[in-house]
């Protein structure tokens, strides 16, 4: 459902919905959504999270994210996905970047609004993730490294992966380090509308939204299978050892086995960790403050009265 209303402004960052079955706020966790995830690692203005949650309510079935950093706008857009009643089938996020402190910061996010199982995280770039999915997006928020050159590639994958219709966000837009030239987030931005892939919608907080055009020639939009899914979120997970590995495919008695040396394992980390020997330490001190310190006399007699 593509948005259908525009914004020709470039200066206006105020709140305005872009769907006109949007009165101003969707429900009340719209309103409130700021609020209950601006304590998460993250940068959004009010403007980019109102309309991240908006894009999701009504084109979040397949969500692209470049750039998780902590997780702040995937447990927005996930809230806002799973709050449209109409939704037919569960939401599927997708969340790419380069740094593995992103991808277990934003799992860590993710789980602590119990929303971790709607969520692959990958480590990569659009290419090498376009090269092994085939899902097709219907929202992408472009956030991952800022400089022009790298900006610009993000963009020209998108124009080749994408289906027209699909609504792209992108963030830090109006922000004045691309006036130095420290991000080249605009240049880019503004030369992929130029080049006819995008229509510009508007300015929201200090993110700017694109609606791909007929030039843009991806397949329809598609989802993983749930199975498939669950399957490669998890492998990836572990693979970055942020889930611990799987149990091997054997007997019970070999799962027991080694579930007994995986916990061995944990309970040899846990007494290496420097919070284990500082309580140790603690406990022997307490033990010889005992000895020296003499105890109390017992009372033989009658209690005083």
């Amino acid at each position: 459902m593509t948005p259908d209303i525009s914004y020709t402004d470039r200066a206006d960052t105020s709140v305005r919905p872009s769907w006109r079955a949007n009165a101003l706020y969707l429900n009340d966790e719209h309103r409130r959504v700021f609020d209950e995830t601006k304590d998460i690692p993250g940068w959004q203005a009010y403007g980019d999270t109102y309309k991240l949650y908006e894009m999701a309510y009504f084109v979040g079935d397949v969500i692209l994210e470049l750039g998780i950093y902590g997780g702040r706008s995937a447990v927005v857009e996930l809230k806002g996905a799973l709050s449209n009643p109409e939704r037919a089938l569960p939401p599927q996020y997708f969340g790419l970047d380069l740094d593995p402190k992103a991808i277990r910061r934003g799992y860590d996010s993710l789980k602590a609004a119990s929303l971790a199982e709607r969520a692959l995280l990958y480590r990569g770039t659009i290419a090498d993730f376009a090269q092994e999915f085939a899902i097709q997006p219907t929202m992408v928020f472009v956030d991952a490294d800022h400089t022009y050159e790298n900006v610009k590639k993000d963009l020209a994958v998108l124009s080749m992966i994408l289906a027209p219709g699909v609504t792209v966000l992108c963030h830090d837009y109006t922000n004045v380090e691309n006036d130095t030239g420290d991000y080249g987030v605009r240049r880019a931005a503004t030369e992929w509308e130029q080049s006819g892939y995008v229509e510009f919608r508007g300015i929201f907080g200090c993110a700017a939204l694109f609606v791909t055009t007929a030039k843009c020639a991806g397949a329809p939009a598609a989802r993983m299978s749930d199975a498939d899914f669950e399957a490669r979120r998890d492998a990836l997970l572990r693979a970055y050892g942020v889930l611990p590995p799987a149990p091997p495919p054997a007997a019970a008695n070999d799962f027991w086995r080694w579930r007994a040396g995986e916990l061995e394992r944990e309970l040899a980390e846990v007494k290496a960790s420097r919070a284990y020997r500082l309580a140790g330490s603690l406990g022997r001190a307490a033990g010889k403050l005992k000895t020296l310190v003499p105890g109390r006399a017992r009372r033989t007699g009658p209690k005083a009265g």
